[in-house]
């Protein structure tokens, strides 16, 4: 069995987990689809969206 090599550390719990065999459905569970900004913080993210290569803005074009 070969260890998977993606970086999860930037992902959603849920598509973290769904890299996991037996756990892929849980893409479709994921809710972090956008950035989320700190209220009157300059730029600064609160929530970072989901880096998953399983999201259609992901995609390349």
């Amino acid at each position: 069995m070969t260890a998977r090599t993606e970086d999860t550390s930037t992902m959603s719990a849920e598509c973290a987990l769904a890299h996991q065999p037996g756990y892929g459905k849980l893409h479709q569970e994921c809710r972090q689809t956008r950035d989320i900004p700190l209220p009157h913080g300059r730029g600064i993210l609160l929530i970072p969206r989901c880096t998953c290569s399983h999201h259609r803005y992901a995609s390349p074009k």
